[in-house]
């Protein structure tokens, strides 16, 4: 690959970076204006299909929640850890 295809596949990484933000932006504003009081039926089904074909538990999650705890009860826990320990995906 050449300097140029470098430039130009980095820019493209960069457009896709940007638009990215934009559309998180735009998802975000359309939830935040959707009329959940007019489509309640549709949300239910929605939820309603969810439960019924969703995967069945093993357990509680109770033990994975008091790992979190612990894991930020830990004395010295920078904020930069708490905040991967909140927004890690679980197990």
């Amino acid at each position: 690959m050449n300097k140029t295809e470098k430039m130009r596949l980095s820019q493209y990484a960069e457009r896709w970076k940007s638009a990215g933000v934009r559309l998180a932006e735009i998802k975000r504003q359309e939830l935040r204006s959707f009329n959940y009081a007019a489509n309640w039926e549709l949300i239910d089904e929605m939820l309603t299909w969810a439960c019924e074909h969703a995967p069945p538990r093993l357990s509680t999650g109770l033990v994975e929640q008091q790992r979190y705890f612990m894991k930020l009860r830990k004395p010295g826990t920078t904020e930069q850890a708490k905040r991967s320990v909140i927004y890690e995906s679980p197990v």
